[in-house]
C-alpha cells in the first residue's frame, strides 16, 4: 500500500520518500511507448496570469463583486497592493481604488465565496506522482485563506470522495495524502463530470452557491473507463457556463491537448518534465491564493456592457454569473 507524506510547501528540501519515487517514475517514463523524437516543450501558463476566481451582481443593489489572484510575469504571487492597484473597466470607463463606485479590499476571514475541489488521478500510470502532487495539494491549503470549503476526490476506474465538503483544513489535508491501495484504468471524463455536476451520492462544484468555483485536476489526461459519452470538449463546455476557473496539473507523459481543453477558457494548465518540476512550477500560484482581493463596484449599471479587469499589462474579461440561488 502507498502511502503519501504530508510535506511542507517550501519548494527546498525533498525527502528521501519523493526521490525514491522520483526514481521509481524515471523507470516508469524510460519503459514507455512515447517518441522521444518529438521534443518535450514544458507548458505553464500559471505565469504571469490574472484568475478571476467569481464574480457575481448582486439582485437587490446591483453591485458587482468579484474575486481576483494570480502572478506577475516573473511567476512571483500579486501582492494585495498590486491588486489594489487593478482597474475595472465597465463599457469601456474603467474605474479605479480612487473612484468611489470602486472598493478594492483584501479578502479576509468569514467572507466565505469559494468552493474548491480537488480532484487526483491514481490509475496505473500516474502511480509515481502522487506523494508529488499531495505536495502540491497541502501546500495550497495552507496558503489559502479561512474563506472556503473544499472537496477531495480520487479516481481511478471510478471515483472515491476522500473527503466531502468542509471548510476543516486538517481534514482537508489528510484527505489529499489519502493512500490508494488499488490502481486499475482511467475514468477521467465520469469522474470529473462528478465532481463538476455531482450525482446521488454527493454534491457537485456546480451545485454550489458560492460565488467562487475552482477546480484542481492532476491528470495524464488519458481516459479508458468512461461510460456517460462526456468527452473533453463537452467537459470544457460545461466548464465555461458555470465560469468555473480549472487549474489542470500533468507531466510530460501526459496528453497536452487533453490538459489544455480541460482547463476552459477561464483556467490554466501545467505540463513539465518531471514531479520535481511541477511542484516548483505551481509553489509561487499556490502563494498566491492567500493574496486573494474583493472588487466592489457600486452604483453603476454593468447590465450588458462589456466587463474587464487589467491588472499591469494582463487584462481579463469578466463574465458575471449567478451558480444558483442560495
Amino acid at each position: 500500500m502507498k502511502t503519501l507524506s504530508i510535506i511542507p510547501f517550501t519548494g527546498h528540501c525533498r525527502l528521501w520518500l519523493l526521490a525514491i519515487n522520483f526514481l521509481t517514475l524515471l523507470l516508469l517514463t524510460s519503459c514507455s511507448s512515447s517518441d522521444s523524437s518529438v521534443p518535450f516543450i514544458p507548458k505553464n501558463n500559471l505565469e504571469d496570469k490574472v484568475f478571476v476566481l467569481g464574480a457575481q451582481v448582486d439582485n437587490i443593489s446591483g453591485d458587482l463583486v468579484l474575486y481576483v489572484n494570480g502572478t506577475d510575469p516573473n511567476g512571483d504571487p500579486l501582492t494585495v497592493t498590486s491588486l489594489q492597484a487593478a482597474s475595472l473597466s465597465v463599457g469601456g470607463t474603467a474605474y479605479t481604488d480612487a473612484d468611489d463606485e470602486l472598493t478594492i479590499t483584501e479578502v479576509v476571514d468569514g467572507d466565505n465565496f469559494l468552493s474548491l475541489a480537488f480532484v487526483t488521478d491514481y490509475s496505473n500510470s500516474t502511480q509515481g506522482e502522487l506523494d508529488f502532487v499531495a505536495e502540491i495539494l497541502a501546500g495550497m491549503l495552507d496558503n489559502l485563506p479561512q474563506v472556503y470549503e473544499a472537496q477531495v476526490m480520487t479516481f481511478s476506474d471510478t471515483y472515491e470522495i476522500q473527503q466531502n465538503w468542509t471548510d476543516d483544513l486538517a481534514l482537508l489535508k489528510t484527505a489529499v495524502t489519502q493512500p490508494h491501495p488499488d490502481r486499475n484504468k482511467t475514468a477521467l471524463y465520469d469522474s470529473m463530470r462528478v465532481a463538476l455536476e455531482g450525482d446521488g451520492s454527493t454534491t457537485g462544484l456546480f451545485e454550489k452557491c458560492s460565488p467562487a468555483h475552482m477546480l484542481v485536476l492532476f491528470t495524464d489526461g488519458d481516459d479508458n473507463m468512461s461510460s456517460s459519452g462526456y468527452t473533453d470538449t463537452q467537459l470544457a463546455s460545461v466548464v465555461n457556463d458555470d465560469k468555473t476557473v480549472v487549474i489542470v496539473l500533468g507531466t510530460s507523459k501526459a496528453k497536452n491537448e487533453v490538459l489544455q481543453t480541460l482547463k476552459g477558457d477561464h483556467g490554466a494548465y501545467v505540463q513539465v518534465t518531471d514531479p520535481f518540476s511541477l511542484v516548483a512550477e505551481v509553489e509561487s500560484w499556490s502563494a498566491s491564493l492567500g493574496n486573494m482581493v474583493k472588487l466592489t463596484l457600486t452604483t453603476v449599471d454593468t447590465d450588458s456592457k462589456a466587463l474587464s479587469i487589467t491588472v499591469g499589462t494582463q487584462t481579463v474579461d469578466v463574465i458575471p454569473n449567478s451558480h444558483c440561488t442560495p
